[in-house]
């Protein structure tokens, strides 16, 4: 098995350090193997897309504009 270190903020150790009793080691094992399953999933999935590259980012940049655009109308209704 390969080993591998991480660098975690002083606060998160301070509260993993109260529960002794859990495998930090194992929780993280389970983390990273679910994360590449996700990236592996995508991959597959995009690997059979028919979109270029270009036609991805003009999807995304409708999805952010829209949605965008329902967050400011949500804003106004709030204002009234």
């Amino acid at each position: 098995m390969t080993e591998i270190k991480l660098n975690i903020p002083k606060s998160l150790h301070e509260k993993m350090k109260k529960h002794p009793e859990i495998k930090w080691d194992t929780i993280a094992q389970s983390a990273l193997k679910h994360y590449i399953e996700k990236i592996e999933i995508t991959e597959k999935i995009a690997s059979n897309s028919k979109l270029t590259i270009d036609d991805v980012e003009d999807i995304s940049n409708e999805i952010t504009k829209r949605s965008w655009q329902k967050h400011k109308e949500y804003l106004e209704k709030l204002k009234k």
